[in-house]
């Protein structure tokens, strides 16, 4: 059976067939124009649902959710898959954290101060922040979230240099991770450096507490 025009809309787009829209750009010129412009990664409200689709519609009308198919297609294309890490690459700058290596491992940009605080304050960057995640997961990258979300509870919850985003990491990130033990581990980390301790509402209560 042949595809639709429409269909894998997607993938095309990473594969730089189709512009994403409407704004009429290309994924190439996004991963190689787009790095270190701030004002325009904050500011553009478009690209994020054409970077990083999910099973679900987003804010984008002209966005195209993911299908099980195309998800398929995706993994099993070395250029869709090499332009995503880019692009995960991309956006991770943008908040101040440079990815280390093929597993997903992450640490603190050298303009990690510049961008965390700015992050601290652009409370919109945790739903894209969750998106991305999400994303991750649905592209065949789902060991990538937990490396990410241990550095933002380590700098929310020990550094503090995150402070404001203490929430989102406890009630949305640490739950698009899909292993429950995944989970729970980070779950025991954000326990053992939560402050106050009592208020930890996360997570199943220690044995010493039931």
């Amino acid at each position: 059976m042949s595809r639709q025009p429409n269909e894998y809309r997607n993938l095309r787009f990473y594969l730089n067939k189709i512009p994403l829209v409407p704004d009429g750009i290309y994924i190439e010129e996004i991963l190689t124009k787009w790095r270190g412009d701030y004002d325009k990664l904050e500011h553009n409200h478009t690209y994020i649902q054409w970077l990083f689709p999910l099973r679900e519609q987003g804010l984008n009308y002209y966005a195209h959710e993911l299908t099980q198919d195309e998800i398929k297609e995706f993994q099993s294309t070395r250029e869709a898959k090499r332009r995503f890490l880019v692009a995960y690459s991309l956006m991770l700058d943008f908040y101040g954290i440079k990815l280390l290596d093929k597993s997903g491992n992450v640490a603190r940009a050298p303009n990690w101060q510049e961008r965390f605080r700015h992050l601290n304050e652009s409370q919109h960057n945790y739903l894209r922040i969750t998106r991305i995640l999400k994303s991750l997961g649905e592209l065949g990258y789902e060991g990538f979230k937990a490396p990410l979300v241990r550095l933002l509870l380590e700098e929310s919850l020990c550094h503090s240099t995150l402070p404001n985003m203490q929430h989102s990491i406890l009630e949305y990130f640490v739950y698009t991770i899909r292993l429950p033990a995944t989970r729970r581990r980070l779950l025991r980390y954000a326990r053992r450096h939560y402050r106050p301790a009592h208020a930890f509402l996360w997570g199943p209560l220690p044995k010493r507490q039931r």
